[in-house]
């Protein structure tokens, strides 16, 4: 099967532009890649193009803002997954712009498309009541009680996103005066959190638990599933903490 252009520089963008000149984390890759994923299907169900035939002389001004709306309508899109689906599209074409430059002009009509402002919604958290009598809810007899009570108590008393947790090593813990976290956010930046006394007993049993204090398990990831690997974001919503 012969490859198309399409399919020849998508490769290049996920696998090597992202990488190494942008530095993107595995994250953001991901949700570029689902992106495209995204507008393929757009292509096969609106155009009857296969994902095989879709070529670069469809990333067209008018194919875009037919698949943005597309997105809104037939996949029932908010505003905000529209705009990222779009960020992601955008940053795939500045990179095409330095292998096409006879598209310059239509590539500057695609990326003058607005992004839809978004309605800011207010925060919603938990008092520190609600936050008490969901930390009781945990049944610490269970198998994972332990580890989701750790999970949890994180979360809420350092703030850290759940992106973040998940890939938090054993490394990155120090319990030694003051105790602090080192955590990886958004575009490889790191940052220490400082962590509350009144953790620490529970982090050390959990420690001690996953034998976690040997230290030849310095690089484990801090938070497993059943699967014995790293949590997802989706994984860590369909943790059940009840007492059952």
């Amino acid at each position: 099967m012969k490859k198309t252009n399409f399919a020849i520089y998508l490769h290049k963008f996920l696998t090597f532009y992202l990488t190494n000149t942008r530095g993107s984390t595995p994250q953001t890759i991901d949700s570029y890649r689902y992106s495209f994923i995204l507008f393929l299907t757009y292509m096969k169900e609106e155009h009857h193009t296969p994902a095989d035939k879709v070529d670069i002389s469809d990333l067209t001004y008018n194919n875009m803002i037919s698949y943005l709306d597309w997105l809104q309508t037939a996949r029932s899109n908010g505003i905000a997954t529209r705009n990222q689906r779009q960020s992601a599209m955008n940053s795939f074409i500045r990179y095409l712009m330095y292998e096409f430059p006879e598209q310059l002009h239509e590539y500057q009509r695609i990326l003058s498309i607005p992004i839809k402002n978004t309605n800011q919604k207010a925060i919603s958290y938990l008092k520190t009541d609600g936050m008490a009598l969901l930390m009781r809810q945990v049944n610490l007899n269970k198998r994972n009680g332990l580890r989701d009570h750790v999970i949890l108590s994180l979360l809420y008393t350092t703030g850290i996103r759940v992106g973040e947790l998940i890939q938090i090593r054993v490394k990155d813990l120090s319990l030694q005066d003051p105790p602090t976290l080192l955590v990886h956010g958004k575009g490889q930046k790191s940052r220490y959190v400082p962590l509350m006394r009144n953790m620490i007993p529970s982090l050390q049993k959990y420690l001690t638990q996953k034998k976690y204090d040997d230290p030849s398990k310095m690089n484990e990831w801090m938070f497993k599933n059943h699967m014995k690997e790293p949590f997802t974001r989706q994984g860590i919503n369909y943790i059940d903490v009840s007492k059952k």
